[in-house]
């Protein structure tokens, strides 16, 4: 009997199937439950965004505007929890497992990714919802929260949620990794320059509280062009890509006690 001869080009195939199943199999259980726990998310505001109008109308009164806004505020929240959970759950198994930092990273990427665009897109649509609900109503709407000017303004607002949402997603990734190879101490102190990142989307996206923030103090014009606000998210987008990326290649597992 001859041996089978086993060549490089061989064993490199054998490696990039099995990263490439590793990254799948990341992006698919990071996505599937961050989509399905999503649906529950943007089913309640459905619901919320269709009945309070109605019951403040049944009741005689007037809104000025609507329950949207806490979307805007809420949904990259609940991102970043989403984001810190999914590592949490899936880091330790992946490496028992023979999984790859890089094959983490670019399934948790590719997750991040995908919920950004299903949030953004459902929150866009939910905001024409709102609007429709208003004018079936006779009353005035008003988008609140939202600075960046120019464009289709369901579109803008949709992109500029899935950017964020994105970034925060990341972002929990990135803090839940250092957590677990920094432990509590270090681990909090490296939530900072994510803190930044945060602040950094939400400033170029003219959303969310860190937006307020910003707009208390009086730095940076409130009204942003979007092309110009959306090309800024982008680059934090990308760093926060980075950030993960730096996270999971020092990521180092401690034994539990």
């Amino acid at each position: 009997m001859s041996a089978s001869v086993v060549t490089r080009a061989d064993r490199d195939a054998f490696v990039a199937r099995a990263r490439s199943r590793a990254t799948r199999r990341v992006a698919r259980s990071v996505g599937s439950a961050t989509l399905v726990i999503g649906g529950i998310f943007w089913s309640i505001f459905l619901v919320v965004t269709v009945a309070v109008p109605l019951i403040v109308r049944q009741a005689g009164g007037v809104m000025g505007g609507g329950v949207m806004t806490g979307a805007e505020y809420a949904a990259p929240w609940f991102g970043l929890s989403l984001g810190m959970i999914a590592l949490a759950s899936l880091v330790v198994p992946h490496v028992a497992a023979g999984g790859t930092r890089r094959s983490l990273f670019v399934g948790g990427l590719v997750a991040a990714l995908v919920a950004g665009v299903a949030y953004g897109a459902v929150y866009g649509l939910l905001l024409l919802v709102e609007r429709g609900v208003f004018g079936a109503l006779g009353w005035e709407w008003a988008q609140l929260g939202s600075g960046l000017t120019g464009g289709p303004w369901a579109v803008v607002s949709a992109a500029a949620g899935a950017i964020a949402v994105a970034v925060y997603m990341l972002v929990g990734m990135a803090a839940q990794a250092a957590y677990r190879t920094f432990g509590v101490w270090q681990g909090t102190l490296l939530l900072l320059p994510g803190l930044a990142l945060l602040v950094l989307v939400d400033h170029a996206t003219r959303s969310g509280a860190f937006a307020d923030a910003f707009g208390g103090l009086g730095l940076g014009p409130d009204d942003l062009p979007a092309a110009l606000g959306l090309l800024q998210a982008l680059v934090a987008l990308a760093l926060a890509a980075g950030w993960l990326w730096w996270q999971l290649r020092i990521l180092r597992l401690r034994p539990t006690r």
